[in-house]
């Protein structure tokens, strides 16, 4: 009989404990909602203000304009999913759309401060969510592959649009881009646009000029010593700044 009345405690003590576990799994969940929903509105605010006072706009601009306030607009669906406590599949498949708008915009979009806090928070609720593929769990495609094998597409390409004055470097990684102003002035008017990811493997990367006046030459290769990353110079020596349009290929 007593042995059954510590069964009994036990079994009550674990009911309580998983429920705890729950409602703060829960709490967190809404919690990062709320952050990525801050943050997102707050990017989409700061996307137009640069459109807005962009001397010079292009389709890929425009691309880039409405990219940012898709994911905005989706950031909030997602907070309004949770709150009316949609089903956990539901969620994984909307936290799913959410990251692949994220590297869509993010890659599209030339301020990358803003979208690395995005991701962080993405990838902390990708986890919570248990989405396959997450940062931290098992499946395809979340980590990187160190070295240089693996599955994924390893052909792709990326379109860079932006003002050089004298030198610029483009640090290309994934799927993002970090523009390092050399020698000149220093203009915030960039967009590209990724076709699909750097893969994190070795592959010959190839640049093509499609509209300027300098010259453009691939600095660096890929490859597991540098964490697969490529660098693209762009250089502009005649007086003044000039638009340029290239294109990068592996």
């Amino acid at each position: 009989m007593k042995r059954y009345r510590y069964l009994s405690v036990w079994l009550c003590l674990l009911t309580l404990l998983t429920a705890a576990t729950a409602q703060a799994q829960s709490y967190r969940l809404s919690s990062l909602a709320e952050q990525l929903r801050t943050q997102a509105n707050d990017l989409a605010e700061r996307s137009y203000t640069d459109y807005s006072n962009s001397s010079f706009s292009n389709r890929g601009d425009v691309e880039a304009l409405y990219l940012v306030q898709q994911f905005s607009a989706s950031a909030n669906v997602f907070q309004r999913m949770l709150r009316d406590n949609r089903r956990e599949s539901e969620l994984r498949d909307a936290a799913a759309i959410l990251s692949d708008l994220a590297r869509r915009a993010g890659g599209n979009y030339s301020r990358r401060n803003g979208w690395n806090d995005v991701q962080r928070t993405l990838d902390d609720i990708l986890r919570e969510l248990n989405v396959p593929g997450s940062p931290g769990r098992g499946g395809g495609g979340g980590g990187r592959d160190n070295d240089g094998g693996g599955g994924g597409r390893t052909s792709g390409r990326v379109r860079w649009r932006g003002t050089v004055d004298d030198d610029v470097h483009l640090v290309i990684r994934d799927n993002q881009i970090e523009i390092r102003t050399i020698g000149g002035s220093e203009y915030n008017n960039a967009t590209y646009n990724f076709t699909s990811p750097l893969p994190s493997r070795r592959v010959n990367v190839s640049a093509a000029k499609l509209k300027g006046r300098g010259e453009v030459r691939v600095l660096q290769q890929p490859s597991r010593d540098n964490d697969f990353t490529a660098v693209v110079q762009i250089r502009d020596p005649s007086g003044g700044a000039k638009e340029y349009e290239i294109e990068v290929t592996w």
